[in-house]
């Protein structure tokens, strides 16, 4: 989108002025999504302790979210939300440069909100067909937003005629601008629908943990849909936008559900990783024995349970093993890989009995150590996968 410089005569209406609903609008959508990249991090860092590239990419999208706002907040200042007849000359231009910089800071910031959810879905994909599909998408991604970024900086000879009259004016024109915005926005439809419904629905269905699990996972980045309806109400606003060069005026509801459509893609890619959190806050208990035990990043424990009369000791039923894994699972959704229980085999002679878990993160079973025992750790080709054994010796009551 460009805005050619001043067309006299200006458009003039004083009494509509929608910069305070541009400046609410946007606000609450940024502090929605900075809440819950907080509430992110302190999952990953404190509770979990596990982190990942998506949640750099993320870093560096609620960055520039959060920056975006600021120019954003510029802009309506300087005239953005009125007409461009009712702004004060001096005030004039720096509302369309930072109206310009504003949309080159939220296409380079959608495209990183995408790539974070692509690398969140590459840290559960357990098929390497869903692996290739996502990082192929990823790759378009960024090569798309980098051609559509290279677009808005070269649509003129001297970018600064968008916003200094007294440049000559040589841009492309109106009808090739909006061809290029329709495609970016049939682009951005495709991928949005891509990451959150055609992707991870198929890989999370086959994800080893319960139904209600799975479904609550593919519920928390299918809010990603949001983001689609976001960009389909900005398709009015394209098709009148800067007709009558009353750039500050037109690009009002583009520049609100640009935002909305950043920010809802930020908070559809961190509540999948908030499970943990809520569980806490909920009260849920996790853990069993004689009263319920809690620590940060803690999924479940196994329990042993003594037999006074007999002396026998006995390992966890293959029930509890089901629920150490779900829970297991389930917690670190989107920060662990699945993990597959393997079995559990008695040695009649020795009278021991060895229970086997594989986990595919070193972080995986740091929680359950103080209970299973020491973690070893191998390194294959796959990546790093945990092994971790306990056997339990036991007897008949008297027997020496």
């Amino acid at each position: 989108m460009s805005a050619p410089g001043p067309i006299p005569p200006l458009p003039s209406n004083p009494a509509e002025n929608d910069g305070v609903r541009i400046v609410v609008a946007t606000m609450v959508v940024t502090i929605a999504a900075f809440i819950t990249y907080l509430a992110r991090v302190y999952v990953r860092v404190i509770m979990v302790r596990s982190t990942g590239l998506d949640d750099y990419f993320m870093t560096l999208a609620v960055a520039l979210s959060v920056s975006g706002q600021g120019i954003v907040w510029g802009s309506v200042v300087n005239g953005a939300g009125r007409h461009m007849g009712d702004i004060p000359l001096e005030s004039l231009g720096a509302g369309l440069k930072l109206n310009f910089i504003s949309q080159a800071v939220y296409l380079v910031a959608i495209c990183i909100v995408k790539l974070a959810v692509g690398a969140m879905l590459l840290r559960i994909a357990s098929v390497p067909i869903y692996k290739t599909i996502t990082k192929s998408l990823m790759c378009f991604q960024a090569a798309w937003s980098t051609m559509c970024l290279l677009t808005l900086l070269l649509q003129c000879t001297d970018i600064r005629a968008l916003w200094d009259p007294t440049i000559p004016m040589n841009c492309w024109g109106e009808d090739t601008l909006h061809g290029l915005s329709y495609s970016n926005l049939a682009v951005s439809l495709f991928t949005d629908l891509a990451f959150a419904l055609f992707i991870p629905v198929p890989m999370l269905w086959n994800l080893n943990v319960n139904r209600r699990t799975r479904l609550s996972l593919v519920g928390a980045l299918g809010l990603g849909t949001f983001a689609c309806a976001a960009a389909f109400v900005k398709i009015p606003s394209l098709v009148n936008y800067g007709k009558t060069g009353d750039w500050l005026w037109d690009s009002r509801d583009i520049t609100i559900w640009t935002i909305v459509e950043c920010n809802i893609g930020i908070v559809a890619a961190n509540l999948p990783t908030l499970r943990p959190l809520f569980k806490t806050i909920l009260g849920s208990t996790i853990g069993s024995g004689d009263g319920s035990k809690k620590t940060p990043g803690a999924s479940s424990y196994w329990r042993k349970k003594s037999e006074g009369s007999s002396g026998a000791s006995a390992v966890a039923s293959r029930k509890d093993k089901a629920a150490v894994l779900d829970e297991t699972s389930s917690d670190r959704a989107f920060v662990d890989t699945s993990y597959e229980l393997g079995e559990r085999k008695f040695d009649g002679g020795n009278n021991a009995a060895s229970t086997r878990v594989y986990g595919a993160n070193e972080e995986a079973l740091s929680s359950a150590d103080s209970v299973l025992g020491e973690v070893p750790t191998k390194r294959d080709k796959q990546g790093i996968k945990l092994t971790t054994t306990t056997s339990i010796k036991y007897g008949v009551a008297g027997a020496k």
